[in-house]
């Protein structure tokens, strides 16, 4: 099975904002279109940055959506300026972001949790030959660290532009990275 792991084009949020899974459009809906086969199964996070970009890889077909894929939840930070929140909150949560969340927020681990079940699940649609994930940096990040078994820590060191496409083959129980980051 070919697996795509898409990141959404730019945003409409001014630099600086925190928005994790606030529902925020893109600034334009521009995307390099790759010529997928017609028969993909489109999986995308509900948040329209995503779902926007998944109906214009989906020819016409349904497009899936997984609120397991949204990006991690940053709680009471969501659309705050990161230069306007707490400096010692913040400092606590970087000191161990994977193990604590933002106020009224997600952990990394949380979102690594439900990125894992989220992974479960599509490994067993075999019935296609190529699945398309329309998601979020977060998510990208968590699924190639479970992927690579890679602690989660270091998965912040992975790259994903706007509007990247990775490439992974998945066949008996095996991971291939083709590429990342294009």
């Amino acid at each position: 099975m070919d697996i795509y792991l898409i990141r959404h084009t730019q945003v409409d949020v001014k630099s600086g904002i925190c928005y994790g899974q606030t529902d925020v459009p893109l600034i334009d809906n521009t995307f390099k279109i790759k010529t997928f086969p017609e028969n993909a199964m489109v999986i995308s996070s509900p948040l329209q940055r995503c779902l926007q970009l998944a109906t214009k890889l989906n020819h016409g077909n349904p497009v899936m959506t997984d609120e397991r894929i949204m990006e991690l939840n940053f709680g009471d930070w969501e659309m705050q300026n990161w230069n306007d929140i707490d400096k010692n909150s913040i400092q606590e949560w970087a000191n161990d972001y994977v193990n604590i969340a933002p106020p009224n927020g997600e952990s990394y681990q949380a979102l690594f949790e439900r990125c894992q079940a989220f992974w479960n699940d599509v490994i067993t649609k075999e019935a296609y030959e190529t699945v398309i994930i329309v998601t979020h940096l977060g998510v990208i990040r968590t699924l190639l660290a479970l992927m690579l078994e890679i602690p989660l820590k270091k998965s912040l060191c992975i790259q994903n532009d706007y509007g990247a496409i990775n490439k992974l083959k998945y066949h008996q129980n095996e991971i291939t990275i083709e590429y990342l980051n294009r």
